[in-house]
């Protein structure tokens, strides 16, 4: 088998010195080509970008004291991640303002928005780098690049789309962190009327009958219920964001359901409180059994404490959402900014002359091998032969 190797390698050699004007035109047609080719073909410039996306902060507060294991509310400002930072770059929206900015209809020789769209895309290249390299981890940066046939084009093209991106990202971040910072504004708003009218009425209380001083133990008794009322409207707006994102059947919002329930049933046990109250003597009677005048007074001094710790609670977290609000970014920063590029990108003259040099080598073998087939069809089948040469493409 070897041998036989050998032989029909030793034939081929033969063949191409026997034939070797042949071997030479062939060959030196298709490298020309090439090589025409390689001048021909339009350069392409490429301008890289590098960056990085930083999350969002969540902002944590409780109430504190009695109730400080119980009511926990999140509000979370997280900003848009890399992963959706892909997405976007290759969303329509971006693509559409890209096309209007830079003309693209005429720069890609097409009236179709579908066709434009779809070159575009293709002069797009995004890489995205991992922990370790593996695609199962996380994404730690974005790199980018636009192709065009401009390196001023492509320059401007690639600060564009990043300058798009940024701008989207920054719109979804707001919205992300709105919704929660509305929800704090609102109910804080409704805290400060009912502060007012609670304080308004405890004025005019004491005005008209006289100011009263409730003992200690009754104030003691008053700070907590605050406390725990307080706690209600935190699982209060907790429960009304987990409904906006996540639904009523989420494990997040039954869980702050519950708590929610709990912190009512205790509120209401301390607000008709009788046999723990009536066990310490009569100044811990229920609200019912207090003398008129000082159960009126009773709950108008409640009703201040009880708006008094909700503000306690709410005004520094709305200032906290105020401040995240106004300062929101985009989550983007910048590692590698785009510079102008001096060199194109392809074509790679060089490859686009070997792969026509070789394209004619085969063509040569080919050739060859056709020539040898009719050679070996006209010595041993005559007939045949005959048939062929009645063919076009068949010379004898």
């Amino acid at each position: 088998m070897t041998e036989n190797k050998t032989i029909d390698i030793l034939d081929i050699v033969l063949v191409l010195v026997q034939k070797w004007k042949k071997v030479i035109t062939i060959m030196g047609v298709f490298t020309l080509l090439g090589l025409a080719v390689a001048l021909l073909w339009p350069k392409k410039f490429k301008t890289d970008l590098t960056y990085i996306i930083n999350s969002g902060n969540s902002i944590n507060f409780s109430s504190g004291g009695l109730l400080s294991g119980l009511a926990n509310l999140s509000v979370s400002g997280d900003n848009v991640s890399s992963d959706q930072t892909l997405v976007l770059l290759r969303s329509n929206q971006i693509k559409d303002k890209m096309i209007e900015e830079f003309n693209l209809f005429e720069v890609y020789s097409s009236d179709v928005l579908e066709n434009v769209r779809e070159k575009l895309d293709n002069n797009i290249m995004i890489e995205e780098m991992r922990e370790g390299g593996i695609g199962f981890n996380a994404i730690i940066a974005v790199s980018f690049s636009v192709i065009d046939e401009s390196p001023e084009r492509s320059f401007e093209m690639t600060k564009y789309l990043y300058s798009l991106l940024d701008s989207v990202a920054l719109s979804i971040n707001k919205k992300n962190i709105e919704s929660s910072y509305l929800m704090l504004q609102n109910r804080l708003d409704q805290n400060m009327l009912e502060m007012e009218q609670a304080e308004d009425s405890l004025i005019a209380f004491q005005e008209a009958n006289g100011i009263l001083q409730v003992e200690e133990q009754a104030r003691a008794m008053v700070e907590n219920i605050a406390e725990i009322k307080s706690a209600m409207v935190e699982k209060e707006i907790e429960m009304a964001l987990f409904k906006q994102t996540l639904g009523v059947e989420s494990s997040r919002y039954k869980t702050a359901q519950v708590a929610y329930e709990e912190l009512a049933s205790l509120y209401d046990g301390y607000l008709n409180k009788e046999s723990s109250l009536e066990s310490q003597g009569d100044i811990f009677k229920s609200v019912s059994e207090m003398p008129p005048l000082f159960a009126e007074y009773y709950r108008l001094f409640r009703e201040v404490e009880i708006q008094q710790e909700i503000y306690k609670v709410l005004y520094p977290q709305y200032e906290q959402q105020k401040l995240n609000f106004n300062e929101i970014n985009s989550g983007l920063s910048l590692i590698d900014e785009p510079t102008l590029p001096t060199y194109k990108f392809y074509p790679k003259r060089a490859f686009i002359v070997i792969a026509f040099f070789l394209l004619g080598f085969i063509v040569l073998l080919l050739r060859l091998w056709y020539e040898h087939w009719v050679d070996h069809i006209r010595e041993t089948q005559p007939e045949l032969y005959d048939k062929l040469l009645t063919l076009p493409f068949v010379k004898g």
